[in-house]
């Protein structure tokens, strides 16, 4: 009892100071930050009374990772006995244990990390070549974008059956790996518990600060210090490992004892700055990058999967099937748990600020991009190799329940991105889902469906693209009034006709066009700002102060992405409004033709 209260002391004073100071000003705030982050959270950890269902979840979760381990060993026994110079099996629980034991003192030598590491990189090869067998898939295909109020992982198991590889976002938090490895968690520790991701986290691990530095994301003036990232993954797989290997050994007691909580928050530590290795990687070399990255895992339902003995015998067979995760920043507006102590342990401009405004848009529209381009990919592979395979997007709206996100807000925009970029996938016979749990997320998602169309999706992905801050900002700033508007019970067509009237304004050519265009937008926001309803006035006011900006700038906004909108984004009139897709998950026959530009196609690689 004593530690326990020791540790939430420990923790609560920690994170009151970060969320006193602040995101980190300097290279040094940013590595004592990790360091607090590691006094506050490891023995608070450690100490918690965890319920049952989170036990069963931390058990899934290990007896899951074994099962990957041993069909990682089963398949390549002999790349595996080339590392460690003795016969790899799985035949048996003490086959088992000396294999994994094994391995462990294996990867003492760098040239073994490097092999197994590059082992990983095949399997991802052989995931990716791997198809599902299709039997009744295409008959039963539904167009559009369909709704799902359940278990995720049951809809995937769904498609699977059905002969679909999916393509699925697991909403992580972007500053480190989850609760899974000790806890339930949420969407991206469900996966977790499903997939092998512990091994193949691995592959995941670079140099964090050198790619905040090469995007623009750095937030120091100072140099980071240098990144051994093959060390960063020899301890990280070795900690794995051990905890795999005395899970084997000493059974159910383990994973509830004080050996285990040493093994995953205090081992392997960095010899250089004292942090164990799982608080280590955090932000250094493992950091979901805001534009988001993708993985392909193994899958299979590891429901029953809680004991040594089961997984053991599961291992006799080959029971998996690919699917590929994409992984995205999504904001964290908490003010309590780790939250606070996350923002001063990163390097990076975006996460750093997550309550900024029009970041959760931002974020959401990237995120999707890189998602729905991942299925592209998936589905043109296929196509171009002759090769009959459905492919699936499963999208999962990240942040309003582990982040706190506004669910008004954070649908509205989720559903619109997805409508935007669907058309691309409709070419290609990928089927859509959004699937939801919670009930009351899931409303947000039905009446965020009813109301939108691409709209808003596609002026998130306007506004995205531009490279003018100060404009940026105000577009921004419009945007977001509008979704305040939405989140207060405002659905009017009007709100709709605004969005369209701004992307169209942020998106035309300098000219008598423009011109008048901007003329007339300062006509619409001044009467919006004479209005009794406060919420209309302050957008009113904001589109003004844009109207202006737009009038007194002459010369186009950059856009990156030239040509996203060339198509229909613009009437003859200058005053009309965007042809966008409605209907894409309503019974409207009008057609979405908004689709993505081979500039965004690119930069979604």
């Amino acid at each position: 009892m004593f530690e326990f209260f020791s540790g939430a002391i420990k923790a609560g004073l920690n994170t009151a100071e970060a969320l006193i100071l602040g995101p980190s000003k300097t290279r040094d705030e940013m590595y004592a930050a990790q360091k607090s982050r590691y006094y506050a959270f490891a023995d608070f950890a450690s100490t918690l009374h965890y319920k049952p269902h989170q036990i069963l979840a931390r058990k899934q979760y290990w007896c899951s990772q074994i099962y990957f381990l041993g069909q990682l060993i089963k398949n390549n026994s002999e790349k595996i006995k080339e590392m460690t110079q003795f016969t790899a099996s799985v035949a048996s629980e003490p086959n088992l244990l000396e294999t994994i034991n094994q391995l462990i003192s294996a990867l003492d030598d760098t040239n073994n990390v490097i092999k197994f590491l590059n082992l990983l990189k095949y399997d991802i090869e052989v995931i990716e070549s791997t198809l599902v067998q299709t039997n009744t898939y295409e008959s039963s295909f539904q167009s559009g974008v369909q709704l799902f109020h359940g278990d995720v992982i049951q809809l995937i198991q769904h498609l699977h059956d059905k002969g679909s590889i999916v393509v699925a976002d697991n909403a992580p938090n972007s500053h480190r790996d989850g609760a899974a490895k000790y806890s339930s968690g949420s969407v991206e520790e469900l996966f977790s518990r499903y997939t092998d991701s512990a091994l193949k986290m691995a592959l995941q691990f670079c140099n964090v600060h050198q790619r905040n530095i090469e995007s623009n994301q750095y937030a120091f003036s100072d140099v980071p210090h240098p990144v051994d990232v093959v060390d960063y993954q020899k301890r990280y797989l070795k900690m794995v490992l051990t905890i795999c290997a005395k899970w084997v050994e000493k059974k159910e007691a383990y994973l509830e004892s004080e050996e285990f909580f040493k093994d995953l928050f205090k081992s392997y530590p960095n010899p250089h700055n004292g942090l164990p290795i799982y608080f280590d990687m955090q932000n250094n070399v493992y950091e979901v990058p805001v534009v988001g990255d993708s993985i392909s895992h193994w899958f299979t339902d590891t429901t029953e999967l809680t004991t040594i003995e089961k997984t053991v015998k599961k291992l006799q067979k080959n029971e998996r099937t690919p699917m590929t995760l994409v992984g995205y920043a999504a904001p964290d507006l908490r003010k309590v748990e780790t939250s606070p102590l996350d923002a001063r342990a990163t390097s990076n401009k975006v996460l750093q600020h997550p309550e900024a405004e029009g970041t959760l848009g931002i974020l959401l529209t990237s995120g999707i991009a890189v998602q729905c381009q991942t299925a592209i990919k998936r589905a043109k592979y296929f196509k171009e190799q002759g090769i009959n395979q459905a492919v699936a997007a499963v999208f999962v709206m990240p942040g309003c329940g582990a982040f706190n996100n506004p669910e008004k807000q954070s649908a509205a925009q989720f559903i619109s991105a997805i409508k935007y970029y669907y058309p691309e996938l409709e070419k290609l016979g990928i089927h859509c889902y959004i699937a939801e749990y919670n009930q009351k997320v899931y409303k947000a998602l039905e009446e965020a469906n009813d109301f939108f169309n691409s709209e808003l999706g596609q002026l998130n992905e306007t506004i995205t693209k531009m490279t003018q801050p100060e404009l940026r900002a105000k577009a921004i700033a419009v945007k977001e009034k509008i979704l305040d508007l939405y989140a207060k019970g405002e659905k009017s067509e009007i709100l709709i006709k605004h969005i369209l009237q701004t992307t169209q304004l942020l998106t035309m050519s300098p000219g008598p066009r423009r011109h008048a265009l901007a003329l007339e937008y300062q006509k619409n926001a001044h009467l919006l700002s004479k209005n009794n309803n406060p919420f209309l006035q302050s957008l009113g006011f904001a589109m003004m102060i844009l109207g202006m900006a737009v009038i007194m700038t002459g010369v186009s906004f950059a856009l990156t992405g030239v040509g996203l909108l060339a198509f229909g984004a613009t009437t003859a009139g200058g005053l009309g409004f965007l042809v966008t897709g409605a209907g894409l998950f309503s019974n409207e026959k009008k057609k979405n033709i908004a689709t993505l530009s081979e500039d965004l196609k690119l930069s979604c690689v």
